[in-house]
């Protein structure tokens, strides 16, 4: 993990993935600019199974309780037939990140291919961004002096060419993940979706991870 966040010096990363992920057409798409990672959640393929939560677990090592993505269990009980539905979460990746405000070492940060991450280098253990981040995405490592922990979309695998583990691990084909500059196949498909939505969606935040509502409770994501 460390290994991890030591990637970034000064705000600078290759462009990660870009040949593995995209395919030829995807890489010659890519010369034309930088990509844009982003994700889709469709809720009503997730089936709660926690394999995304465990890939992640075992990919960045994270502290003892605590996890760069969780999956939530919502009980719905407004009709006679009880359902369950779940909701995984992690970091957003927000357009304009509350967290990266918060941050008076510069530690964290937005890359120029959409992903926020944290520069252990630079980051001096005080946890303002914590707090800061809506979503609770955000948590210390005591491991590490404490230093700041959160999805960056596995960017050291992104850096091979291969998919955030949790993408990888699931089964379902819960979580679709691309390019939002050059959107391709399955993911460009779900970007035109009219069922799109964020999670808090209330706070007005753009993020670069988009969830598609539950289809029989029509409730959208505001845990």
């Amino acid at each position: 993990m460390n290994e991890r966040r030591l990637l970034m010096k000064g705000g600078v990363v290759s462009l990660v993935g870009a040949t593995g992920l995209m395919g030829a057409k995807g890489a010659a798409a890519l010369n034309e600019g930088t990509p844009k990672w982003g994700m889709v959640i469709d809720l009503n393929r997730c089936s709660g199974c926690q394999a995304c939560v465990i890939a992640c677990k075992v990919q960045n090592k994270t502290v003892p309780g605590k996890f760069n993505t969780r999956v939530v269990a919502v009980e719905h009980s407004k009709s006679r037939a009880k359902r369950v539905t779940f909701t995984p979460i992690q970091c957003n990746h927000c357009e304009d990140p509350p967290c990266v405000k918060a941050c008076r070492a510069e530690a964290t940060f937005k890359l120029p291919n959409g992903i926020v991450v944290t520069d252990w280098e630079q980051c001096v253990s005080i946890g303002k961004c914590v707090p800061a981040c809506p979503y609770d995405a955000r948590f210390l490592d005591p491991r590490h002096e404490g230093m700041v922990d959160k999805c960056d979309f596995c960017i050291d695998r992104l850096d091979k060419g291969l998919l955030p583990a949790c993408v990888e691990a699931c089964d379902a084909g819960a979580r679709i993940f691309g390019d939002l500059n050059a959107p391709q196949g399955e993911f460009a498909e779900y970007l035109k979706r009219a069922d799109l939505t964020r999670r808090k969606p209330g706070l007005g935040i753009t993020t670069n991870v988009l969830y598609v509502a539950h289809r029989k409770t029509g409730e959208g994501v505001e845990i």
